[in-house]
């Protein structure tokens, strides 16, 4: 019995290209386009493709490209998570398995979306110096580009003032201008490169401006380039002011100061005229400038001597802390009221430091004479609080230095220069009642514990014996030890008008016994009784 077998074909049938492609409809940020598939392959090996397609027709158009895995957001966290096909609802694609698998035909809509990485990671910890340094990471902030700048512009002007002041003590010891050259050049150097960053920083700050940028990192990128620039700057200053000082012929004295302080002056001036920053410490150099020139020169022509030339500034300086607000109103433009007597024609006329309009003859354009509004006077205040700073700082100085100089542990009237150091500090620290900001009032307090350290100083180092060991060891611990009590009782306890009315009589008396005690030590009575 035969049986005949059916033919078999040795060749199957090869599948239709068409029947493994998929054409669907992708949306890519509002943007929809068609774009062919591979049916059975997984989903996830057409990903980086369409990423970059979607890139390309974006870029066509003109739309921002999609953000690769890992960026950053606006707040400069990393955002984990991956792209992915997604059905109208949301709903992820598989991406390991196909898009026939998953129900995907021809002229299907689906959407490539962002998809977070909502797992938790917790680090591996190897040992106890990973996880020393995982928990410094997180709570402590790293180094900045802007904070190594200005610790690196720090040490470079600490390095600069490092080296004027050797140039200056070679100088004292070696006549000649090999300090004062050398003194010259790194102040041109510095004001060269400090010329150049202002004007860097002038060109990013417009461009920020026009831009319109509310870019944080580029404005705190501007704003270390203006404090580098600044510092340079003002260390250029100083280094020109040493050059000048060094320049003159002869011993270091009088002239040498007179110089220095002309430039350090004009510095200080131009400072503030071109910049308006820094106006503290423009102000006290201003301050600081004239009562050396001053000095200097009075030195130089009538060839008086120190403790007159000590003694005077100290009551300079007493008169200037007294009348520091006047000056620093004088100087910040603050008009004053004007009270009329009652009964003149002028009474109820607009007050001459109310704003009023003025035609001004060039261009003609009406402009407001007097405080404009009410920003202008906030600002007048301001920068008067500024220059109150400022002067102060100044006459501190100078209080500290004229007591420096004139409580010689070797003078004949030793006891007088103390007494008047003492009267000089109780003073001023009863004047920094008169206050109500923190900073000016600490300055006063921090001058009179000052004066008493610095003179205590001086008899221990030239005297250098038991007595003036102990008792000035003592009074250095002493006084900011009363200090300290005084900064924890004084400022919870309430006080009677009587005694504040009590208190206050205490600083007119020491502000009034300062003047007998230095005309005693400029033999001012003695002069008058010769003479009479």
């Amino acid at each position: 019995m035969t049986a005949v077998q059916p033919q078999v074909s040795g060749v199957s049938a090869a599948p239709s290209p068409s029947a493994n492609r998929v054409q669907v409809a992708l949306m890519v940020a509002d943007v929809q386009f068609g774009v062919v598939l591979d049916a059975v392959a997984p989903v996830s090996r057409h990903m980086s493709a369409l990423v970059d397609l979607s890139n390309q027709r974006l870029d066509q158009i003109g739309r921002p490209k999609l953000q690769p895995a890992g960026a950053t957001d606006a707040t400069g966290k990393v955002v984990r998570g991956r792209w992915a096909l997604c059905w109208v609802d949301g709903t992820m694609l598989r991406p390991s398995r196909s898009l026939a698998e998953q129900g995907v035909v021809d002229g299907t809509k689906l959407w490539l979306q962002f998809v977070d990485d909502t797992e938790s990671r917790t680090p591996v910890i190897e040992n106890v110096t990973t996880a020393a340094a995982t928990e410094l990471r997180r709570s402590r902030q790293k180094i900045t580009p802007e904070l190594a700048a200005r610790i690196g512009v720090g040490l470079l002007s600490t390095s600069v003032l490092v080296v004027l002041a050797m140039l200056a003590r070679w100088r004292y010891g070696h006549d000649g201008f090999v300090a004062a050259a050398a003194a010259a050049v790194i102040a041109l150097a510095l004001l060269v490169a400090a010329t150049v960053l202002a004007m860097r920083a002038g060109l990013t700050r417009r461009a920020l401006i026009e831009e319109d940028s509310s870019d944080r990192h580029a404005w705190s990128e501007w704003q270390t380039e203006v404090a580098v620039a600044d510092t340079l700057r003002l260390t250029g200053c100083a280094a020109a002011a040493v050059a000048a000082a060094l320049v003159v012929p002869g011993p270091l004295g009088a002239p040498h100061g007179a110089l220095g302080a002309t430039v350090a002056l004009a510095a200080a001036g131009l400072t503030l005229r071109y910049t308006g920053r820094h106006l503290s410490l423009c102000t006290a150099v201003i301050v600081l400038g004239l009562a050396a020139l001053v000095t200097g020169a009075v030195r130089m022509l009538l060839v008086t001597s120190a403790p007159v030339l000590l003694a005077s500034v100290l009551l300079v300086s007493m008169v200037g802390m007294k009348i520091t607000p006047s000056l620093a109103r004088i100087a910040a433009k603050i008009r004053l009221p004007v009270m009329p007597p009652p009964g003149r024609p002028w009474v109820f006329e607009t007050r001459p430091y109310l704003p009023g309009e003025v035609v001004v003859v060039v261009g003609g354009r009406p402009v407001l004479e007097g405080p404009e509004s009410v920003q202008q006077v906030a600002l007048n205040t301001e920068r008067a609080r500024v220059y109150i700073t400022g002067m102060l700082m100044a006459f501190s100085i100078l209080l500290v230095i004229s007591c420096l100089g004139l409580c010689d542990p070797h003078s004949p009237r030793r006891w007088l220069m103390v007494v008047l150091a003492g009267v000089v500090a109780a003073a001023v620290l009863l004047h920094g009642r008169s206050y109500t900001d923190r900073w000016q009032s600490s300055i006063l307090a921090v001058t009179a514990v000052t004066i008493a350290v610095v003179v205590a100083l001086r008899y221990i180092v030239q005297l250098w014996s038991m007595p003036a060991l102990l008792v000035g060891c003592g009074l250095i611990v002493a006084l900011p030890t009363l200090g300290l009590i005084a900064a924890v009782i004084v400022p919870r306890s309430t006080y009677t008008p009587v005694f504040e009315q009590f208190v206050e009589w205490i600083e007119y008396f020491l502000l009034a016994a300062v003047w007998p005690l230095a005309f005693e030590v400029m033999d001012v009575f003695a002069a008058i009784r010769y003479r009479s």
